[in-house]
């Protein structure tokens, strides 16, 4: 809507950023490197941490993207489905297969344990990564992804890792289950951006998306920093929503006035 306005290509601030939109912070580097130890290494399972927004799932799906041989990459994202339903989303994203629908779950699990063994024979390391897994209940952890982790136990030949990617709080649910905490080879954390990489941030998806001039000026980027915490999803709303309301007052620039106006609609006052 106000690309024209600001001389734009593109809109530069997306709300699910992918490719070449994902920032390379140190944290998520440091992330991504973990992950792919994880995976060269066959360790089993991983633990992704961070707080809402700071782009865990963005950072599943670039490695989905740009390592061909983690095939199959299974994202669920349904958390809080009874264990025997999860169990089912498992089998049937990992295999492709919807008619494994009706089996048991003794069944489902025999048929995931020879397709994984398929899978790894040609050559390929497949990937579960339960997206939000702090919600999931004991019983599908004791259910669904600890009888996933026994094949790795019990099948060496097996080339497949679990992760389990949530906030924070997933690391205490994870240290109170004894058999879970002893099988989590890996564990990475996601940070907030820093103010240095904030600005860098910024500045560097204005070039992307063709800005030829400084939109926002060194106030509004100072606000924004203050405003969002750092935090990718707020950056990139308290941005996309300056950007706009810039274009409706047909300003120059943006500056810390037009930021700070938003305060009040991403982050109300408590009740």
């Amino acid at each position: 809507m106000y690309e024209s306005y600001w001389k734009l290509e593109s809109a530069p601030f997306s709300y699910r950023p992918t490719g070449s939109g994902l920032y390379r912070s140190h944290s998520h580097q440091a992330s991504s490197l973990r992950l792919r130890y994880c995976f060269a290494n066959n360790a089993g399972a991983a633990m992704l941490l961070g707080n809402s927004g700071v782009g865990k799932s963005s950072l599943l799906q670039q490695l989905r993207a740009e390592e061909q041989e983690l095939r199959p990459f299974a994202h669920i994202a349904f958390p809080t489905l009874a264990p025997t339903e999860l169990l089912r989303a498992v089998v049937v994203e990992v295999t492709g297969d919807e008619s494994l629908n009706q089996l048991p779950t003794d069944g489902m699990l025999l048929k995931l344990g020879r397709f994984l063994e398929k899978n790894s024979a040609e050559g390929r390391h497949a990937v579960i990564a339960f997206d939000e897994a702090h919600l999931l209940p004991n019983d599908s952890l004791n259910q669904v992804v600890l009888p996933l982790l026994n094949f790795a136990d019990t099948h060496r030949r097996l080339s497949f890792s679990v992760v389990l990617c949530g906030q924070p709080v997933l690391a205490s649910y994870v240290a109170r289950n004894a058999q879970l905490r002893e099988r989590i080879a890996v564990k990475a954390t996601l940070e907030s951006f820093t103010a240095k990489e904030t600005t860098d941030y910024i500045q560097s998806r204005m070039l992307a998306a063709g800005a030829e001039r400084e939109v926002f000026r060194e106030d509004a980027i100072r606000a924004i920093i203050d405003l969002s915490g750092g935090n990718p999803r707020r950056i990139n709303r308290l941005c996309d929503m300056a950007l706009l309301v810039g274009y409706a007052d047909q300003i120059e620039s943006i500056t810390a006035r037009e930021v700070e106006g938003l305060e009040a609609e991403f982050l109300p006052a408590a009740a």
